[in-house]
């Protein structure tokens, strides 16, 4: 699966690729390298933020993890991913 997102920590910005997705983090493909930082916004489908950490940084893919309840993750998610993601 590959879903567009923009990073943004600061006055730094980027924008990357997901490709691999779970409640408790993700991991994301950027263009250039973004180094972990402590106040990293995740900014889903243009519009929906998730407070998030880097746990990891290799060739410009970084891992995230959230920093929100599974709950609100879950819920959120189940409005922007198809059904058929969903199911398992």
């Amino acid at each position: 699966m590959l879903f567009p997102a923009r990073l943004g920590s600061g006055d730094r910005a980027a924008q990357g690729m997901i490709y691999d997705l779970s409640l408790g983090g993700l991991r994301i493909k950027l263009a250039e390298p973004f180094e972990a930082g402590s106040a990293i916004t995740l900014r889903l489908a243009g519009m929906i933020d998730f407070h998030v950490e880097a746990a990891w940084e290799q060739n410009n893919v970084l891992g995230l993890k959230f920093r929100e309840t599974p709950e609100r993750i879950a819920s959120i998610f189940a409005g922007l991913l198809p059904e058929a993601c969903l199911a398992a």
